[in-house]
């Protein structure tokens, strides 16, 4: 059994779904294997079969959130290469990556991205969703480190390998 404070946060429990109403309104399906109560500003969370991996995974989910909410999960791409261009156009995001068409994905609507010369940043409540989204993006150019092209993250870095065989 899990329990977590709310202190601030407006909560609704209704159709096998948690609502969050603060600044931004989020929501989360809950699991069928997972039992909820809100008493007091405490949620509790409880398995219906005492699985401690489902308790803790969802508590994590909703800490995850529940950071969010307070200031967002944020995720910074780089880009580089010579003719390298992003753009944004009727909520779609346009990587022109020298390929013979530009590609493009559809921003969902509880991600915020901001576009600087060299950079992406994305924003959002949900952590989980951020990552998966980002890495989608970083899938379409991944980065060279000899040629010093693609998209990558600041903190990631890629070695180059020697080839020479050792005897």
């Amino acid at each position: 059994m899990k329990y977590i404070l709310l202190n601030e946060e407006k909560i609704l429990l209704k159709n096998n779904f948690l609502y969050l109403k603060n600044k931004y309104f989020c929501n989360i399906k809950i699991p069928k294997l997972i039992i909820l109560y809100y008493k007091n500003k405490n949620l509790t969370i409880k398995s219906k079969y005492f699985d401690k991996k489902i308790e803790n995974s969802f508590f994590k989910i909703i800490n995850n959130l529940l950071i969010g909410i307070k200031n967002f999960w944020q995720i910074e791409i780089f880009v580089s290469g010579i003719g390298y261009k992003i753009y944004l156009e009727n909520n779609k995001i346009f990587l022109n990556l020298g390929f013979s068409k530009p590609k493009f994905f559809q921003i969902p609507t509880f991600i915020k991205i901001d576009l600087k010369k060299e950079k992406i940043i994305l924003k959002s409540v949900f952590k989980d969703k951020l990552g998966s989204f980002s890495f989608k993006i970083l899938k379409s150019k991944k980065f060279d480190p000899y040629k010093k092209k693609g998209l990558y993250l600041e903190k990631k870095f890629l070695l180059k390998k020697s080839s020479k065989k050792k005897q």
